[in-house]
């Protein structure tokens, strides 16, 4: 189940109406009494008392006799029993109900940065699970892994929101346009792969490059990148930028403050992930900080965004959790519904029917006495 709600804020958008097609009984009150049908059938089956007058012989007026018409009689009543039927379902009133839900809302456009330097390969983030039997259990992952889990539980939870994708290592590449379509965007997040940042020190040619073959990080260029993409979409009255990254900007041609200030004359917040526990180079020495703290909460103040610092996956997850509840979607339903009376058809065969029935019942011969 996903950890965060689905909701954001500006930029007015209409949703597609989705349409529904039901049959519905606007009087189903009626159709009780089809209920006294059967037993007054069955009453009229029971013979009557016997009428006539007590004659010796009936030998004179045989050939004056006539067979009685029992076709008709019993054609008759089972139309005027049908016509009954037919005309309770006509005051049932059946219909086809057309339904329209119509959503309006107020989404956000979002780029997404990811570090995909080789430091993102180190095992050290932890995420508390529960196993088969309800018992909890820790395990740990490499950062890429929980970023990707953590991002794309943050994507679905948000499907009314414009979401872009740049990944940077030693450059920035993007990697998904804005777009509703976020299952797109969540296959481009399962491809991102590292290499461990002990392979490239081998110098080994045989090594294969991560997704981005330059290794770094151009957090710079990052920004730059995802800024770029959300001034495009000038309608929009929210932007926002989440700056995922495990280490200090050492690559790219702009500055990380020079591009969070340009971003800010766009009016665009970013806010900033630090990721990754704090680690100690020797038992003399303090815990060393690998990402540039300093600049990260930089980049956040001047955008008015807000910077985090996630040293393990229940620190991510809170870090994502906290910008989906700062940044909401405001979104309103409305649902239209219009009828399609069905009630002629059975008003038709009613008239038929009781028509018919009362013509057979009239009109055909009479035994003779």
């Amino acid at each position: 189940m996903s950890l965060f709600s689905s909701i954001s804020l500006a930029a007015t958008q209409t949703g597609v109406p989705e349409a529904t097609r039901e049959f519905v009984l606007q009087e189903p009150g009626w159709l009780w009494a089809l209920l006294l049908l059967p037993p007054l059938l069955l009453l009229r089956r029971f013979p009557g008392t016997a009428t006539g007058i007590s004659h010796p012989t009936i030998r004179f007026i045989a050939e004056q006799l006539r067979r009685p018409a029992r076709l008709a009689g019993h054609i008759g009543p089972i139309c005027l029993s049908l016509g009954i039927a037919s005309l309770l379902v006509a005051l049932a009133r059946p219909c086809w109900c057309n339904s329209y839900q119509e959503q309006k809302v107020s989404g956000i456009d979002i780029m997404l940065c990811c570090d995909l330097s080789g430091s993102m390969a180190e095992r050290d983030m932890v995420f508390t699970t529960r196993d088969e039997q309800n018992r909890r259990r820790r395990i740990t992952v490499d950062r890429l892994t929980a970023s990707q889990r953590v991002i794309k539980e943050f994507i679905d939870a948000r499907p009314n929101d414009r979401i872009g994708l740049v990944a940077f290592a030693g450059k920035a590449r993007l990697c998904s346009p804005l777009t509703l379509d976020h299952s797109m965007i969540n296959d481009v997040i399962d491809q991102f792969y590292v290499i461990p940042e002990s392979s490239h020190n081998q110098g080994n040619a045989s090594t294969r490059s991560g997704y981005i073959a330059q290794d770094g990080t151009a957090i710079g260029s990052a920004i730059a990148s995802a800024a770029t993409r959300l001034n495009e979409r000038r309608e929009t009255k929210s932007k926002v930028i989440i700056l995922v990254t495990d280490g200090v900007n050492n690559s790219g041609t702009i500055s990380p403050t020079d591009a969070a200030r340009l971003a800010a004359e766009l009016g665009i917040r970013i806010f900033t992930i630090a990721i990754g526990r704090d680690k100690q180079l020797s038992d003399y020495t303090a815990q060393v900080d690998l990402y540039d703290e300093p600049t990260l909460k930089e980049i956040a103040r001047l955008t008015d965004g807000n910077f985090y610092r996630a040293s393990s996956g229940a620190g991510l997850l809170q870090a994502f959790a906290s910008i989906d509840r700062l940044e909401k979607t405001e979104a309103t339903r409305r649902t239209f519904q219009s009828y399609d009376e069905l009630f002629p058809w059975p008003l038709g065969i009613a008239c038929v029917l009781l028509t018919l029935g009362c013509l057979l019942h009239f009109t055909r011969p009479r035994p003779a006495p």
